[in-house]
């Protein structure tokens, strides 16, 4: 059986309609109704990004910029790393 997303998938491990399913670890992070029984070597696939980035003469460039520093801050930093993201500045 296939989801048509990430989110499809672990609803359907969520709700015992398939007995496993492969999702982000992030999601299943976010569950209290799976178990997480193998993690895929991060060597074995192409990382996996979340690029952020400002649109160059937006109407908002100021709350843009303001809202990418937010991102940047310590305290959300440390909520992606507790919902299973990791962090690569550039």
């Amino acid at each position: 059986m296939y989801g048509k997303d990430v989110r499809q998938v672990l609803f359907y491990v969520e709700t015992g309609n398939v007995d496993a399913g492969i999702v982000y670890n992030s999601d299943a992070l976010s569950s209290s109704k799976v178990r997480i029984v193998y993690r895929f070597d991060s060597e074995d696939h192409e990382p996996i990004a979340y690029p952020i980035g400002i649109v160059n003469h937006s109407r908002n460039d100021q709350a843009a910029l303001l809202y990418y520093e937010f991102l940047q801050s310590i305290e959300v930093l440390e909520m992606f790393g507790k919902y299973g993201f990791t962090i690569e500045n550039e």
